[in-house]
């Protein structure tokens, strides 16, 4: 269709360059034959005379009688100029002119009309097209909703029935097997907990992102003392989003588990053994992890803030950017731990084994590390303003760029002034008057 009205108008305009061209050849041939024109005296090009004959009556006085006398008057006309026929010429040319011009200018405004609705058709083709597009979209997205909601509640329904399901075969278990009467030692038990555990395992896996009937699973596992007395393991079980707030895990086995973005704020882990589980995001304030085994534990991101680890076994743990706000770590085992960026302030690390830790950037400011281990911890651009660090062995620790305004080194173990001069602050820290003299620091600047 293009192609067609691009050969229409390729036509149109050669047939008004034929029409220009016939009439200035037309023009040019009048003009050449213009001479020869005024020797034909019938064409009216040369000079044109009329001759008027007039009658008269007159009197003739010899004889009296009345006279009819004939008047012969001859006028001539001067012969058409060039320029009279020039103008005469070009009314026509004038004409043709005018009516290409009209015809030229109704073109164009036929193409704007043409090219003015097809742009309006296209406009409402576009807009009709769009509008179909959204009501398709819309109606795509009520339909996923639609599904999305049967989906949820078709899961909702199967995961209450497995949750039922769960706990009825555990209550058979439980009373069938008699399990609390028989001794740790009975094969029947160790065999039906080990039923137990699979059935647990398979459930949580089931479950998948349900953290609530997780969080009822356990809880029933902890009202039945499958957990606490029967000491069922659940190593790497999937808790990931599990509601445990508040519950009592102390000394379960939990090892390898994952308890990714669950909330545990309270909960009692004393004892447990969470060794190499993943605690990332999760909820953990208040938590009670007495003597509780976290060695390479992953607890990135974690709020922790007032948790307890007393006692606690946290070598290789990884605790970088974690809310520890105030958290307790007296006696804590914290050796080749990741602290990195960890919020540490008023948190209480006395005594704690801090041997070759990373603590870099992290904030520690008013803690307490009372003869705490730091041999070989890496403190680099860390925040200690206002800690408490007297006793604590320093051997080898790295405190470059560490802010150490008004922290207490007094009785620091192994501290260098070459180690000091690296920090910042290091000037408003509190020392020994012997090693202040080690530093050229005056005493009553000291003893401020």
């Amino acid at each position: 269709m293009g192609n067609i009205s691009k050969v229409i108008q390729i036509y149109e305009k050669r047939q008004q360059l034929l029409i220009s061209i016939a009439v200035l050849v037309s023009i040019i041939i009048f003009l050449l034959l213009l001479p020869k024109l005024y020797q034909i005296d019938w064409i009216g090009f040369g000079p044109v005379s009329d001759i008027l004959i007039s009658e008269e009556q007159a009197i003739n006085f010899k004889t009296g009688e009345i006279v009819t006398l004939h008047k012969r008057t001859e006028q001539i006309k001067a012969a058409k100029k060039l320029w009279d026929w020039l103008a005469l010429l070009g009314i026509p040319v004038l004409l043709v002119i005018l009516g290409t011009q009209f015809q030229s200018n109704e073109k164009k405004l036929a193409e704007e009309k043409v090219k003015a609705e097809k742009e309006r058709i296209d406009e409402q083709v576009q807009a009709e097209k769009e509008r179909i597009d959204e009501q398709v979209q819309a109606e795509r997205e009520r339909a996923d909703e639609q599904a999305k909601a049967e989906k949820e509640k078709t899961t909702n329904i199967l995961n209450e029935e497995a949750l039922q399901a769960y706990i009825d075969r555990m209550s058979e278990l439980l009373l069938d097997k008699n399990l609390k009467s028989l001794s740790a030692n009975d094969s029947l038990r160790e065999a039906a907990l080990d039923v137990a555990r699979a059935r647990t395992l398979s459930v949580l896996r089931r479950l998948d992102i349900d953290g609530e009937r997780k969080g009822s699973i356990i809880r029933f596992l902890i009202d039945a003392e499958f957990i606490n007395e029967l000491q069922l393991d659940l190593s790497y079980a999937k808790l990931s989003g599990t509601d445990l707030n508040g519950a009592n895990l102390s000394r379960a086995n939990f090892y390898g588990a994952n308890f990714y973005g669950a909330n545990l704020n309270g909960a009692k882990l004393s004892g447990a053994n969470l060794s190499g589980a993943n605690f990332y995001g999760a909820k953990l304030s208040g938590a009670n992890f007495y003597g509780a085994d976290l060695s390479g534990a992953k607890l990135s991101g974690a709020k922790l803030s007032g948790a307890n680890f007393y006692g606690a076994d946290l070598s290789r743990a990884y605790l970088s950017g974690a809310n520890l706000n105030g958290a307790n770590f007296y006696g804590a085992n914290l050796s080749s731990a990741n602290l990195s960026s960890a919020n540490l302030c008023f948190a209480n690390l006395s005594g704690a084994n801090l041997c070759f830790a990373n603590l870099l950037g992290a904030y520690l400011s008013s803690a307490k590390l009372n003869g705490a281990n730091l041999s070989g911890a890496n403190f680099f651009s860390a925040n200690l303003s206002d800690a408490k660090l007297s006793g604590a062995d320093f051997s080898g620790t790295k405190i470059n760029n560490t802010d150490l305004n008004g922290a207490n080194l007094v009785e620091a173990k192994n501290l260098t002034p070459e180690q000091v001069s690296q920090a910042k602050n290091w000037e408003k820290a509190v020392y020994t008057p012997e090693f202040s003299k080690q530093l050229y620091l005056e005493e009553d600047i000291i003893n401020d």
